[in-house]
């Protein structure tokens, strides 16, 4: 009695067991992708932390089940699946960030102010604009409404595909491939004012030396770009953090389309 007893529990703990690592299956690459959930930035112990609660969380809780399995070679192929959803999950989250990143890197070449371009020895290719700007949305993103919506949409995509249910069809990668467009649409409009005011310092520093050749003007070019454009970036950093700020609260409803083209 007593070895049956312990064998039913045994089951029915490996049951639970089987469920929290499915479920945690597709969020691990969300922790290490998204920003929000840990990133880059957050320890890995932490983001495991994470994630393991979530699990349990959203087992316990919510009453995510896993589905049956047969054998071993079926639980991995589940998780692995799970895994690759998961990736797909944590691209589009992290899209927003990657381009204010990618706005900050075109406007730092522009300006000719990175630190490649400022101190080329140390073969550094870090961008001030775009380190700035990725940490001023992601602190906007976390104290504001618009984390607890990631959060939400994350969430809901186990109502939205349940464990083992989706295919990543032809549609689904045309999607991704729609959002990662969109996204480098979005750094490249970040960037847009300021590259046109180096541009044009760089025409009217052109024209001006050939108006008055005797005039030694090849180094004052370089830092008429850099106080110009850091001018125009200061002046618009309202708009292009509300821009940003909208493409992470997009971003959601963007996971959700995903979601319903491969269920």
């Amino acid at each position: 009695m007593n070895d049956w007893a312990m064998l039913a529990s045994n089951q029915l703990l490996q049951a639970h067991v089987v469920s929290v690592a499915v479920i945690c299956a597709r969020l691990l690459p969300v922790a290490f992708l998204c920003p929000l959930l840990g990133g880059q930035l957050a320890p890995t112990t932490v983001k495991l932390g994470l994630v393991l609660s979530f699990g349990l969380f959203l087992h316990a809780a919510c009453g995510i089940d896993a589905p049956q399995v047969t054998s071993s070679f079926a639980l991995v192929g589940l998780v692995f699946k799970e895994f690759i959803l998961g990736t797909t999950m944590g691209l589009i989250a992290a899209l927003p960030f990657d381009a204010a990143r990618m706005g900050g890197r075109f406007i730092d070449l522009f300006r000719g102010s990175s630190a490649e371009a400022a101190l080329p020895m140390t073969g550094s290719k870090e961008s001030a604009s775009g380190d700035g700007l990725y940490q001023l949305l992601l602190a906007l993103s976390a104290a504001g409404v618009v984390m607890p919506l990631v959060l939400t949409g994350l969430f809901r995509s186990y109502t939205l595909a349940p464990l083992g249910t989706f295919s990543h069809s032809e549609a689904v990668v045309l999607e991704v491939v729609r959002l990662v467009g969109t996204a480098f649409a979005t750094g490249l409009a970040l960037g847009a004012p300021i590259a046109a005011v180096s541009l044009t310092v760089d025409a009217v520093m052109g024209l001006a030396s050939r108006a008055a050749p005797n005039m030694n003007l090849q180094d004052t070019g370089a830092p008429l770009r850099i106080l110009g454009g850091g001018a125009v970036l200061w002046l618009m950093v309202g708009i292009v953090a509300d821009r940003l700020l909208a493409a992470v609260a997009a971003s959601p409803d963007e996971l959700i389309t995903v979601l319903e083209l491969g269920r």
